[in-house]
This record gives structure tokens, C-alpha cells and sequence, in this order.
């Protein structure tokens, strides 16, 4: 089966458009091909996500929005929108005279109003500045309703066509629903309710969050879908894909007695390869239920809408999808798998700010390690792993400064973030460690996490401090890099093996981890697990028979380099 290699999935999240990006998978799975792709693709990635906005203390500051309403008329012919948000929000602080939101300064804002009045405002550089009609005090809820229009500019909301039909979508990279409606837009500012009142040409469909709770012919060539969200949800996440659709669904059985229905959104012309390809999420969300706990949105549902954008993107309940990726052959089922763990892992769980986006991107590539181990065994778990990469990967997990979009979305946060889990899970041993992702999704569940949260969680099912392995491996940079030697004394029908290891990578840190050591006489193989944490450390082994070969590591538990 051929499939898309690991290493580009961190380079085609973010629509990398200005490469040809068919030619460019192809040419990956080509040995030795992988790392020149990704450096393209990234480099047009890290382009295409300049957001240029530093972490925003407003998400916890004197407001927080608790309920929003995007009602808007979308004009494919003039890509134009048009409409308006109404937000409820709860005052924080005392004496509230004034709250920004974030909308590009390219939507033009007609008017703001609260409780019939109309409101001053003023827009500067990507914020609406709005002055209320009084004070408030603390623990006040207040309405606001935002008129406003544009042609949204940017990855955040694009018009395209397919076989000449119009194809509308949104594609929600941090700090992009900024680029076509007004919110507070940060990770950590959900909202309990959203309702999307959509109106578009009556030739075309509207994919969306939530539940589609009905449609309405307006008679005038026009046609409005009305969404519902019930979930916590955070701005970036929501999501619209509109053109004239085709759409299926397949059922997920959760109980003897309950039935959830997929829907997909997908084009005419791709409908019955679309109907192959996404035949495996049914059995792909079973697994995931299995490690993780229950599917998080059960009561709306879980679906596909393909789109114009190279690229995917996890929104909630309903991931976007490239047309490219839609072959009819499996081959990008890593997509697929990637894509559903985020409605755990960044959607349900969201991280309190980008620099723990490894929380979301890390736990979403290792679910593709899971269910490769669901389908293949453990010799297709480690085998997906090992195709994660073993070379050293730049920075570190924890990203201090988020307006560096290059390191939001590099193979580090992907990939290093997944061997990370794959490292814990041979430190914790598997009946602990998967315990702990369970029940890191239990607590956290609809709410926001850090690292040192996620760390709270394994250390109670661990029973033992982790700190040290945290600052190793998410906190610091590098890998270590061992150098073996052994010698065997035979002692009657024994060995002795004497096991010298030294860690000579460039810097000063000497990692801690647990390594196992196999070693194979004529009779078999026998594995022993030592702790390694000093820069040079000796380690006695007895056995019977005759030793004839010593090898460290031989499963990949650890990423590592070894010199002989």
C-alpha cells in the first residue's frame, strides 16, 4: 500500500501552494527524497502562516466570550461576505468600559451594537475597538452584534473553483478566523455555543460544525443552512466548506443500540473514491475510542469536507480535506488518522497557548503509530515510528516565542512530539502509560492543557516524578548519542558481559532513559533493561552459552544515535 510518507504531513498542513505539491508527494516516496520535500514545502508553509501575533493575554483578561452567532450571506461571484456576529460575553474585571476583538482590518465594520443601542468602535491594526455604553461590573453579562463586510484575505477564508463550480472554504491555522469574523481568537477562548446561520446560491451546500440543524429555500436563487455547536469550541475551529456537494454517510456503532452517522462532504466528481478512502474511519475511529475514551462530540457527529486548500486541517467535527488527497487507495489514511485524533487531541483538550502546540500536533501523528499497531501489530507500530525519523530535529517541543510561525509547524513539533509519547510509553511501561492518556483526556476533556498538566497526569499514573524526562525531551533540544563497547569472559557454559555505554553528543547534557539490552547466543536471545543516565556507565550481564552479538535498543524505544 503506498501512503504519504510521515515527513510531509507536517509540510502540506499548511497549504503549501506555491510548489507544485502533487509533484513534490510523489517525488518523496522516492528514497532519500523526503527530507529535500519537506524542506520546500516548508519553507512555503512557514511563508503562508505568518500571523505575525505574539501570544494574547485578552484570553484570560477582563472578558471572555461565551456564546457566538455568525450570520452571513456569501457571494462567491464577488467573493464577498456579509453579515454579522452577535457575541454574549461575561465581564472578568470590575468597571469593564471597553473590549477589542480581532478582525482584519480588510472586513468593514458598518456598525456595533448592544441592547438596541449603537456603540462607538474604531479599527486598527487587525482589532475592532469597541467602546460599551457603560461601566460594568464584574460578572456582568452583555450582547454585542457586530454588522460588518469584506473580501476576506489570506489562508483563513479563500474562494476557489472546482470543475468551474465555486468552492468557498475556511482553513483554521492559528490566528486566522480573525480573517473573516470578528471573535476573540485564541486557543484558549471557548465558547459553549455557536450557531452558523449560512445563506449561499441554491446550487451549493454548506459543511460546517455541529449539527445541521435544518436548510431553507428562500425562493430569491439563495439558500440558507443552519449549524448548531453545543460544544465547547475555540474560533480557529470553526470551519465552512461550501460548493454543490455530494454527501454520504457511514455509520459508527458506539453501543449495542447507538449509532452515530459520518457524513462526508466531497466533490461530484471524486464521490466514489471518496466512498473508499474515508471506509476506513468507522473501524479508524474504533481504535481511537478504544485508546483514547469516548469520541468526544458524539451527540453532533463526525465528518469529512473535501477542499480546494493543498493541505487539511482539523476542524471540529468536520476536518477539511484536499481533493488531492483523495485517491481511492488508502494511501493517505495517515491523513486520516492524524486528522481524527485532533477532535481529541486540540479539540476537545486545547492547549492554553501555542507553546504547547506539540499537545495538539505530537499526540495527532503517534495516533497514526497506534493504528498502524491496530492493523499490523507492534511490527507496524514501530515501523511507523522508525519512518517518523531518527535524525536530530531543530529546537525544542516547548516554543517560547509563538510569533516564529516556522517552529508552529515544523517536523519537530510533529514528529519529535510523537517519539516523545513513544518514548513515555517504554518509560511508564503500556498498562500506565495508556491509563494516562485516558484519563488526561477525562480531565481535560472540552477544556484547555499545558505540558506540565499533561506531565500532572502521567506522573499520578506513573507514580513517580517525570520532571526529569520533560525537561529532557520537551523542554531541551538534541538527542544522545552512544557509543558500545562490550566484552564477553566465558566462565564454564556462562558468559560475562561486561556493557560499556558513553554518551558523547556535542553538548553537556547526559540524557536519562531506560535502555534494553539484547543479547544473543547460539541457544536464543535474551533482553535486559538498564537505566542510563551518567556520561560513561558499566553494566555486568550473566548468561549461559556464548554471546555473539550485543545490541542496544534494538526495538527504537529511544530516539538516539549509536556509534560502535
Amino acid at each position: 500500500m503506498r501512503r504519504l510518507t510521515p515527513v510531509l504531513l507536517t509540510s502540506l498542513l499548511c497549504g503549501a501552494s506555491t510548489f507544485a505539491v502533487e509533484d513534490v508527494a510523489t517525488n518523496s516516496r522516492q528514497a532519500g527524497a523526503g527530507a529535500d520535500a519537506y524542506k520546500k514545502l516548508a519553507a512555503a508553509k512557514s511563508e503562508s502562516t505568518k500571523m505575525g501575533k505574539q501570544l494574547d493575554p485578552r484570553a484570560q483578561g477582563d472578558w471572555l466570550p461565551k456564546k457566538y452567532e455568525i450570520r452571513l450571506r456569501i457571494d462567491p461571484a464577488a467573493k464577498l461576505i456579509e453579515g454579522s456576529v452577535a457575541m454574549q460575553a461575561l465581564a472578568i474585571a470590575a468597571n469593564l468600559r471597553a473590549i477589542t476583538l480581532d478582525l482584519a482590518g480588510n472586513m468593514s465594520v458598518a456598525s456595533v451594537q448592544s441592547g438596541g443601542r449603537e456603540l462607538k468602535f474604531s479599527q486598527l491594526n487587525d482589532q475592532l475597538d469597541i467602546t460599551l455604553a457603560q461601566p460594568l461590573k464584574a460578572n456582568t453579562v452583555f450582547d454585542i452584534v457586530i454588522n460588518y463586510q469584506g473580501q476576506p484575505k489570506g489562508k483563513g477564508f479563500t474562494f476557489s473553483e472546482h470543475q468551474s463550480v465555486p468552492m468557498v472554504s475556511t482553513y483554521g491555522l492559528p490566528f486566522t478566523a480573525k480573517q473573516w469574523w470578528p471573535c476573540k481568537d485564541e486557543s484558549s477562548a471557548k465558547v459553549n455555543s455557536l450557531d452558523l446561520i449560512i445563506t449561499v446560491p441554491d446550487s451549493l451546500s454548506v459543511a460546517s460544525n455541529g449539527k445541521l440543524v435544518k436548510e431553507r429555500d428562500n425562493n430569491d436563487g439563495t439558500k440558507t443552512f443552519f449549524w448548531s455547536v453545543r460544544y465547547p469550541i475555540y474560533p480557529d475551529t470553526v470551519s465552512l466548506a461550501i460548493t454543490n456537494y455530494k454527501i454520504f454517510t457511514l455509520p459508527y456503532r458506539y453501543s449495542a443500540t447507538d449509532i452515530m452517522d459520518m457524513a462526508f462532504y466531497v466533490y461530484p466528481e471524486d464521490l466514489e473514491k471518496a466512498k473508499i478512502d474515508f471506509g476506513v474511519l468507522p473501524d479508524m475511529m474504533a481504535s481511537h475510542v478504544s485508546l483514547f475514551g469516548d469520541y468526544p462530540f458524539l451527540k453532533e457527529k463526525y465528518g469529512v469536507a473535501e477542499f480546494a486548500v493543498q493541505s487539511f486541517r482539523e476542524h471540529q467535527t468536520m476536518p477539511s480535506y484536499s481533493a488531492m488527497f483523495i485517491t481511492g487507495d488508502h494511501r493517505n489514511d495517515f491523513i486520516l488518522a492524524h486528522e481524527l485524533a485532533h477532535q481529541w487531541f486540540g479539540n476537545s483538550i486545547s492547549v492554553k497557548n501555542w507553546s504547547h502546540v506539540w499537545l495538539n500536533e505530537g499526540f495527532a501523528t503517534y495516533a497514526y503509530a497506534l493504528w498502524r499497531e491496530h492493523v499490523d501489530g507492534r511490527d507496524g507500530y514501530l515501523s511507523t515510528i522508525r519512518d517518523l525519523g531518527s535524525g536530530h530535529f531543530e529546537g525544542s517541543l516547548y516554543i517560547k516565542d509563538t510569533a516564529d510561525n516556522s517552529k508552529l509547524f515544523s517536523d519537530t513539533i510533529f514528529n519529535k512530539g510523537a517519539w516523545v509519547l513513544h518514548m513515555l510509553r517504554h518509560v511508564m511501561g503500556d498498562e500506565k502509560f495508556f491509563l494516562a492518556l485516558k484519563n488526561y483526556v477525562k480531565t481535560f476533556a472540552y477544556k484547555n492543557a499545558s505540558t506540565e498538566d499533561f506531565q500532572k497526569v502521567c506522573e499520578r499514573e506513573y507514580g513517580h516524578a517525570l520532571d526529569w524526562y520533560f525537561k529532557e525531551w520537551v523542554y531541551g533540544t538534541g538527542q544522545p548519542h552512544y557509543k558500545v563497547s562490550w566484552t564477553n569472559t566465558r566462565n564454564d557454559n556462562r558468559s560475562v558481559v561486561k556493557l560499556a555505554i558513553t554518551q558523547i553528543q556535542p553538548d553537556s547534557i547526559v540524557f536519562r532513559m531506560p535502555l534494553d539490552v539484547e543479547l544473543t547466543t547460539s541457544s536464543g536471545s535474551k533482553t535486559f533493561v538498564v537505566w542510563n543516565k551518567e556520561k560513561t556507565q558499566e553494566f555486568d550481564f550473566s548468561v549461559e552459552g556464548n554471546v555473539t552479538q550485543v545490541k542496544i535498543d534494538p526495538s527504537d524505544w529511544v530516539l538516539k544515535t549509536i556509534s560502535p
